[in-house]
């Protein structure tokens, strides 16, 4: 090849160059803001039951409360710690955090040791999706070690409160009638099982919750006294009857609209992120796909020559 081909020719395949590096960098941002988009738009079903969370309040029911001196019943567990508990969500929050954070960096310089990794993660761009990505995968590993501890709590309580056709075949409603039970804390505790129950024995339900707020209303002081979560009662009348009732749950209402209100606002912004997130997507998928487009074209004038 003389030298005046060569000085035509070179320039070109630093314009492919170029282009290609661009595509792929246009490529990386398309799976990146579409990843954000998943997750956001997984956030929009999500974010209602975790804003009500915050208020110590629920859409439906999501675990059996036992009132103290019931817990004794419970066959497989020690009473409930709840400032245990509260430490150890805490504690796992913090390693997650801080072992995700950490253990993404040791991920990214222990692919770099690998001379096929090492070629790809050159750019920053590629080094903080590699981040990322580690970051997303030990977060969900811990996550996963985290709840598994518990699950397997988890399904004894379901067998526990399991039951066909009647709640009376549960194992906790033999438990709790041959206890020294009040019928009013039983109706407390059954009422719950038959929302937990899959699907939802509402009819059940309707029964023993019917009997709380009658309880209620016939003794407010002496129903006080059982130390009932009010939550759990306002949960239960919402999930029921779509209000609240009695003196006790109503109020919940207060916290309950705030709750709803701090809900609607990060469903708008929500939505808002979603449609950049998908609008962003699509320009860098037609940046990348004209680039794509105009390399092809570029070849192919060169390998007509």
């Amino acid at each position: 090849m003389s030298p005046i081909d060569e000085f035509n020719v070179q320039p070109i395949d630093q314009r492919l160059d170029v282009l290609k590096k661009r595509q792929r960098h246009l490529m990386i941002w398309f799976f990146l803001t579409s990843a954000l988009a998943v997750v956001t738009i997984a956030s929009l079903f999500l974010q209602k039951e975790f804003i009500y969370r915050f208020y110590d309040l629920s859409i439906h029911v999501q675990a059996l409360d036992l009132p103290y001196h019931v817990q004794e019943l419970v066959p497989f567990k020690q009473p409930i710690d709840y400032f245990f508990n509260l430490i150890s969500w805490f504690g796992w929050l913090f390693l997650k955090i801080f072992g995700a954070f950490i253990g993404a960096f040791v991920v990214v310089s222990l692919l770099k040791k690998f001379s096929f990794f090492k070629r790809r993660l050159q750019g920053w761009i590629q080094k903080i999706l590699a981040w990322v990505i580690g970051f997303i995968l030990i977060w969900s590993s811990l996550a996963y070690i985290q709840y598994d501890w518990k699950d397997e709590t988890k399904q004894a309580y379901q067998q526990w409160m399991s039951y066909e056709n009647n709640i009376a075949e549960s194992q906790i409603a033999q438990d709790l009638y041959q206890a020294d039970v009040s019928s009013t804390e039983k109706a407390y505790i059954l009422a719950q099982v038959a929302l937990l129950h899959q699907p939802v024995d509402r009819k059940t339900a309707n029964i023993y919750v019917n009997q709380l707020i009658k309880a209620e209303k016939s003794n407010p002081s002496q129903f006080q006294e059982y130390d009932f979560k009010p939550e759990q009662l306002w949960v239960m009348q919402q999930q029921l009857y779509g209000k609240s009732i009695t003196s006790l749950t109503q109020p919940l209402d207060l916290r309950a609209q705030q709750a709803e209100h701090i809900s609607m606002i990060v469903n708008v912004i929500l939505w808002i992120f979603t449609v950049l997130m998908l609008a962003m997507s699509g320009i860098f998928y037609l940046l990348a796909k004209h680039l794509k487009n105009r390399r092809y074209r570029i070849e192919n004038k060169l390998d007509a020559f």
